[in-house]
């Protein structure tokens, strides 16, 4: 099965990483790659499931190094044998980082259940979702310059 979590409400991540918890208590192997952030975010050091490690830190701009990054993370997802896997923020690489035919064929060839998270919809993937939720924000405190908090946001 296919989830999709996408939108600009916050809690997407927050959500595919409670759907891990619930599969690694129900003993099931679970792989987390997340695309687009960095090593950074504080839940990396309490789950108890795989972690593809992104890189330490992001180029502003997306160079030949961390498109690399996401070759090599594609592959290693290919040949995982997790029974859940979480692609957090890869609704937002996909048509710009790796070719749609290439993400479609990625979720669709996994013996995993797959749980995608993004901010906006990429159809091809989308058509073969089992499960799209949708996050929209009504308020949050960026908007009025709040920044992102340790232990909140990330």
């Amino acid at each position: 099965m296919i989830h999709i979590y996408y939108g600009y409400g916050k809690g997407k991540t927050t959500s595919a990483l409670g759907a891990g918890m619930r599969a690694n208590g129900a003993g099931m192997k679970v792989l987390l790659v997340q695309f687009l952030k960095d090593n950074k975010s504080s839940e990396l050091s309490a789950l108890p499931f795989e972690i593809f490690s992104s890189p330490d830190s992001l180029p502003f701009n997306p160079d030949d190094t961390y498109c690399s990054w996401i070759d090599s993370a594609v592959e290693y997802v290919k040949g995982s044998d997790a029974d859940l896997i979480i692609l957090d923020e890869f609704l937002d690489i996909t048509d710009k980082f790796i070719p749609v035919n290439t993400a479609v064929s990625l979720i669709c060839n996994s013996k995993a259940e797959v749980i995608i998270t993004g901010h906006s919809e990429v159809k091809e993937l989308f058509d073969k979702a089992d499960y799209i939720t949708y996050f929209e924000k009504i308020r949050h405190p960026y908007d009025n310059g709040v920044q992102a908090r340790r232990g909140i946001e990330f």
